[in-house]
């Protein structure tokens, strides 16, 4: 267990990560993380980039074909 305190960065709140719970989280500088806040804990995750990027395809996919998706539905 770590601890460390939030601390100001610019007009936000922040925490610095010591590399060893990065390491631990198989994460490092620069990931894309989502976070889940509730009951005093804030949960980090990191973000699955290939699910992203397979669902903003799906959703372009359907924009586009949104009349023929509802043709054939029916």
């Amino acid at each position: 267990m770590t601890t460390t305190k939030l601390g100001k960065i610019g007009n936000s709140t922040g925490v610095t990560l010591p590399r060893e719970v990065l390491a631990a989280a198989g994460m490092e500088r620069g990931d894309t993380v989502s976070l889940q806040a509730g009951a005093g804990r804030i949960e980090l995750t990191k973000v699955d980039d290939r699910y992203t990027r397979s669902m903003s395809i799906g959703r372009a996919f359907i924009a586009r074909y949104r009349r023929t998706m509802a043709a054939l539905a029916k």
